[in-house]
Formats: C-alpha cells, structure tokens, sequence
C-alpha cells in the first residue's frame, strides 16, 4: 500500500482550519499567508509551494475557486470559497478596505425586509484637497435638475448583481462588521441612503428605512456622523426633513432645524413635480 502524502496526513487538520475561520472567501495571496503561516505546524514538505498547496485545497473540496467578471474598469477577480460562503462575504472581498452600504446595509441592519439581489459595494477615494468648496445655488439647481450618478461598474455572481461604487473620502467612517462582514452601521446607512436615494430604491424607500430605525437609532450618532464626513451639500436640510416626516420629534431634529439653511436644497434627483418645505429649505417630490 503506497504511503499516504503529508497533505492527506494533515487534512482533517487543515479542514478544521477553514472551517473555524470566521473569513470564507480568500484571494490567492492570503491563501499564501496562510500556508506560509502553518506549513511548519501541518508538517507539510519543504518541497510543497503554496500554489501547490492551493491546488490540493482545491482537489480535496477545502474551497472552490471562483471568478467574478466585471464590465467596468476592475480586473477579472479570482477568488477561493468554502462550501458556506455566501455571496456577501464574496462581494465583501472583492476590494481591499471596501465595504456593503446602501440598500444592502439597510438589509443587514434591518431597515427592509426585502432580500436584495443588487449587492452595493463601496470603496472610498483618496482624500482631495478642500480646494474651493464654495457652493452657489445655481450649481445646486443644476446638479439635482439631472438623474442621480449611477456606478461605473458592475460584475454579475449567480442571480446576484454586484455594483460596485467609489465613494466619497469618509476614512471609513461609521463602518462595522455584522456577521464577519463589513457594513456601514444604522446611522452612517440613513446617511448614506439620503446621499443617494437611487440605490436604496428611492425616497419612499428611504423614508420607510427612517421610520423603521426610529426605535434603534442613535440621533447623537447620526448627527455627529454627519459632521464628521463635511459634506460640502447641506444634507442636514434632507437628514431632518427625513425624521420629521418618519415621526421623531426631540431635541436633535430642532439642532438640526436651527442650523443655517443659506441654500434652496433637494431631496432627490431630476424630479419632474416638486413640493418646497419652508421649514427646511427642501425642494420633495410633490405629493409625498
């Protein structure tokens, strides 16, 4: 009988390994790390490389390697799952230092019910000079008379959509981790969705995911993380506009109503029928 190999020896071992790693989803060079890592302790031959190694998790069944296409500017990604890995620990490890938001953090923080198959990825941009933030109104006009920017690009997993955006410079504020996950939390999400109502499928949307966070919602966090990410738009004008029509009335929503309104603002995007709030300075679509 021909001697077992090192690697069969170490196999329950190794097994074990990835299947009480919290990550699910690794790309090529934390499979290295990690063979580099452990080759002492899984007595694996000196002669074993790491693509060696990621060859036999792969013959073995340990993970499954999978490809994400994308139409955009982003390379083709090659990734390696375990059998439990779900498509937003996938879509999670895409980019480095990215995280979910949007419509699918408002599903992992219970603001919606329903499952989303468009899964929302953000990466941030490197921080910009302040250069001139100086803000007209006609430039506001101008702005929000067009449809909201959409992502550039897009790659498709199984029935699932992954779209990827580049975000504002935040330095990732208001991001945790839910289920091994990182995701932006239930304030930083109110934001994140007020910014951009097309992919959080749109203000009825958004108003709902405020009236749904009304009981969990921290107004002292929300408002300290609006502040700290300085939008140059005065968004504070929608964030209160939001909590007053969700229902919230106490000593945050007057901060916010007593802070300086010096522009007309807009809820959304290219609204064809607009109602105007005095209180707030808001242009909203009529009828809401």
């Amino acid at each position: 009988m021909p001697s077992k190999s090192r690697f069969v020896i170490a196999e329950s071992s190794i097994k074990s390994y990835f299947k009480q790693n919290p990550r699910k989803v690794f790309s090529r060079e934390q499979l290295s790390g990690i063979f580099e890592e452990r080759k002492a302790v899984w007595n694996l031959p000196v002669t074993t490389t790491d693509l060696r190694f990621i060859e036999q998790l792969q013959k073995r069944g340990i993970l499954t390697k999978i490809e994400i296409l994308f139409d955009g500017y982003i390379n083709k990604k090659e990734r390696y799952v375990t059998e439990d890995a779900n498509e937003l620990e996938v879509a999670a490890s895409l980019i480095n230092k990215s995280y979910l938001s949007h419509y699918t953090a408002m599903f992992l923080n219970g603001l919606t019910t329903q499952v989303p198959k468009t899964i929302y990825v953000t990466f941030e941009q490197s921080r910009k000079p302040d250069g001139n933030r100086q803000l007209k109104q006609e430039a506001i006009d101008a702005a929000f008379s067009k449809p909201q920017r959409k992502a550039a690009t897009e790659a498709i997993y199984g029935d699932y959509s992954f779209l990827i955006l580049n975000g504002m410079h935040t330095g990732r504020t208001g991001v945790h981790s839910i289920e091994n996950v990182p995701v932006t939390s239930l304030e930083r999400t109110l934001i994140d969705i007020t910014v951009r109502p097309g992919y959080a499928g749109g203000v009825y949307s958004v108003l709902e995911a405020y009236q749904s966070a009304l009981p969990n919602i921290s107004l002292n966090k929300l408002v300290a993380t609006l502040d700290n990410i300085d939008f140059i738009y005065p968004y504070h004008q929608a964030v209160g506009f939001y909590l007053e029509r969700a229902g919230y009335s106490g000593k945050k929503l007057e901060e916010l109503r007593s802070r300086k309104k010096e522009f007309r603002f807009y809820l959304t995007y290219d609204m064809e029928e607009k109602d105007f709030s005095e209180d707030w300075q808001l242009y909203f679509p009529k009828g809401m």
